[in-house]
């Protein structure tokens, strides 16, 4: 199981967007595991992939993660709290999917960033 880590700005949101693309995800058999993580506390030991809300992404931050080397996606601005999550997943499932990772989630043309 791959483990996504959902970091947004204050942590509310991420732990609505984690819990809903968990079921999203359970429900259509993606090997998936979503924590809410904050942004300060991130690391390369985290998950397999951080996934960036739109509103928290600067080039400082994505500088950031590159030079620790963390995988990470950028969320769709359609993504926020709960909402948009299918939009979350359809990035997330691209990320990996496009990295040669194992995945049972099918492609999508979700915009997607990633390392």
């Amino acid at each position: 199981m791959l483990t996504v880590a959902i970091v947004c700005g204050a942590g509310a949101s991420s732990t609505f967007l984690a819990r809903r693309l968990s079921d999203i995800a359970s429900a259509s058999g993606h090997p998936y595991r979503f924590v809410p993580s904050p942004l300060e506390t991130v690391t390369v030991d985290t998950a397999d992939l951080i996934a960036l809300t739109s509103h928290i992404v600067s080039d400082s931050v994505t500088a950031d993660l590159r030079d620790r080397d963390i995988a990470f996606v950028v969320l769709p601005a359609t993504v926020r709290g709960g909402f948009g999550a299918d939009d979350a997943l359809a990035a997330i499932a691209e990320y990996f999917g496009n990295n040669g990772q194992v995945s049972e989630a099918p492609r999508t043309s979700a915009e997607s960033k990633g390392n």
